[in-house]
């Protein structure tokens, strides 16, 4: 009888293990989703506010966008979510994971980091040379939703919408 009470529970604690794996699993994957679509829409309202000539909130919305994207990228290979901002450490334990993702690119994000904080720098910015950074973030956030695996593919250029 002790036998069988044992391994009662032992298949109960297998089922809930497995239960509360799919759950999690199905948690990370809306996470995922969540963050790529986050990613697109801070792209069309930085794409907003170019036009508009606003310069500073039109980075300051592409460097959130390449945020949210790289979550999402977190929460794939770590399967969970990153504690605060992703710190460039992060990134590097991350990326020998992930394939077509350089050095490069790693240091046009840090870059556009920056950027999006030094507020003075941007005002001596050329709104063609700020398109020229959107652009290559957007090749980027194509290059990152591609990696992440999803049913159908999350982000979408703003360039050829």
């Amino acid at each position: 009888m002790k036998l069988m009470v044992t391994s009662n529970a032992n298949l109960n604690a297998d089922l809930s293990f497995s239960q509360h794996k799919k759950e999690a699993d199905r948690f990370y994957q809306d996470m995922i989703l969540l963050h790529a679509s986050c990613s697109q829409e801070y792209m069309k309202l930085s794409m907003h506010f170019l036009d508009r000539k606003l310069l500073y909130v039109s980075l300051l919305l592409c460097n959130k966008a390449l945020k949210s994207m790289l979550n999402a990228l977190y929460i794939k290979e770590e399967e969970r979510q990153p504690m605060s901002d992703i710190l460039l450490e992060d990134m590097l334990r991350v990326l020998p994971k992930v394939s077509g993702m350089n050095a490069d690119s790693l240091i046009f994000m840090q870059s556009v980091s920056f950027l999006s904080q030094e507020s003075s720098l941007i005002r001596k910015m050329q709104s063609a040379h700020l398109m020229n950074l959107i652009k290559r973030a957007d090749e980027l956030l194509l290059q990152i939703s591609s990696l992440l695996e999803l049913p159908y593919q999350s982000y979408h250029s703003v360039f050829k919408m």
